[in-house]
């Protein structure tokens, strides 16, 4: 039973609709971490800096400390996506959407995929030239020999 699943995941690419639904999910996730970010780090961070002045004019922005302190949500959604990609095999966009992330053997992916994965699928636009390649790839996957493939569904316990 065990290697049907395994033949089925690793033969039944995910359709364009379903990594589209599965990316809008994830957005609106990214954007609720960076907006909690900034939410509960943004007094912090001016505190640090000891500005009281927020005006562009001020030049706070300027500082080594900010731009440090600007990079920290972009590595908090590369752990979010490369975490969940690792441990799961999914984001909770594509759980929603019963979808995965494996190797083209279909083994779960490891960190450095996931990592250069993350990192080259900027915005999605990868995806979109999936449809228009034989195996149904993005040009990430295809660089990290991944594949996004449809889980089978579950079969309804009938009463």
């Amino acid at each position: 039973m065990a290697q049907d699943t395994q033949q089925t995941l690793i033969t039944t690419p995910a359709s364009l609709t379903k990594k589209m639904g599965a990316w809008l999910y994830d957005i609106l996730i990214s954007i609720a971490i960076w907006f909690l970010w900034g939410l509960f780090t943004f007094p912090l961070i001016r505190w640090m800096l000891g500005v009281n002045d927020m005006s562009a004019e001020t030049g706070w922005q300027d500082t080594v400390t900010y731009q440090i302190y600007s990079l920290f949500p972009t590595l908090l959604l590369l752990l979010y996506f490369v975490g969940s990609h690792v441990r799961y095999g999914q984001t909770v966009g594509m759980s929603a959407w019963k979808i995965m992330l494996v190797q083209d053997d279909g083994k779960a992916v490891a960190f450095g995929p996931a990592l250069i994965r993350s990192i080259v699928s900027i915005l999605g636009i990868g995806m979109l030239v999936s449809p228009f390649t034989k195996k149904n790839l993005g040009w990430h996957d295809m660089l990290t020999k991944t594949r996004v493939v449809a889980l089978p569904d579950k079969e309804k316990k009938k009463k």
